[in-house]
């Protein structure tokens, strides 16, 4: 069963952080190619324009949301990127959203590639736009590793994010109020490091575990698909909905027979009264 680990990717991590050599099998679009490049670049623009107008149009609070789906390993993590984003436009149809991903593709792409850079411009874009009352939720699906999350790019793997380069680019939403969910193996061991007053951080497993759910032709990961699938309650609180995604998660990993991933939970100072409200009270 522990084919539905991500840590199965780690017996290829020392490849990936000293040499970064391309894996077996077909290459995709990435950005060491000028045409790919260019595409991504141009995707991202249109995103910024569109969402730059959708904010200037909402008088009232607005709620920002950025996915990045930064593995091109696994469906999995587009799955989450999309997953999150549809779940919480339900709760607001005004969502301002960005998607960036690494899917494999060989012609055109669909979404601006997931990397260190697109978080930072990403962040650094919604800082300077967001206004006081606006929330923003930062959601990151991939393999991972203590004090890492791995990127690959069209079959290509690149180099990992490391939690002290997240944190700086991260940096720029500090003083709003900011959901940060981290879907990988491991990732509670970035949440000392990230953590903030005015953030609240999820994470798919403890420190030293590993989470599941990102075969290749997996659609969600395992915390993704409990956190925002189909019995998500917008009614309760953060905490409430926090406490039932592990019990959903700690279900299926028994069902599976794999052992618990365990997720975590960081909130701040500044963000705990969000955390008693219902969802649907702050984030419409």
């Amino acid at each position: 069963m522990k084919k539905l680990s991500c840590s199965l990717w780690m017996a290829g991590l020392l490849t990936l952080l000293s040499a970064c050599a391309v894996k077996p099998g077909v290459t995709g679009l990435n950005p060491s190619q000028d045409k790919a490049r260019e595409m991504s670049d141009q995707l991202m623009a249109q995103q910024r324009l569109a969402n730059q107008e959708k904010a200037n149009a909402i008088s009232h609070h607005r709620v920002w949301y950025a996915g990045f789906g930064l593995h091109s390993g696994s469906r999995a993590f587009l799955g989450d990127v999309q997953l999150t984003r549809q779940r919480l436009a339900e709760i607001n149809p005004e969502l301002i959203s960005y998607s960036f991903d690494n899917e494999l593709h060989q012609d055109k792409l669909d979404a601006p590639f997931a990397h260190l850079g697109s978080i930072d411009q990403t962040a650094r874009d919604i800082a300077r736009q967001a206004r006081e009352g606006d929330v923003v939720t930062i959601m990151l699906s991939s393999h991972g590793y203590t004090d890492l999350v791995a990127v690959e790019i069209g079959n290509k793997p690149s180099a990992p994010i490391w939690t002290r380069y997240l944190k700086t680019a991260l940096a720029p939403l500090e003083k709003f109020p900011t959901v940060l969910i981290i879907s990988s193996c491991y990732s509670g061991s970035l949440i000392s490091q990230l953590q903030a007053p005015n953030r609240i951080i999820m994470t798919a497993a403890a420190q030293d575990k590993t989470s599941y759910g990102c075969q290749a032709l997996a659609h969600n990961t395992f915390f993704i698909d409990a956190l925002f699938g189909s019995k998500l309650d917008a009614g309760q609180n953060l905490m409430q909905v926090f406490e039932h995604t592990k019990e959903l998660v700690s279900e299926r990993e028994k069902k599976e027979k794999v052992d618990p991933s365990l997720p975590q939970i960081f909130v701040g100072e500044k963000m705990q009264a969000y955390v008693q409200q219902p969802l649907k009270s702050w984030l419409q």
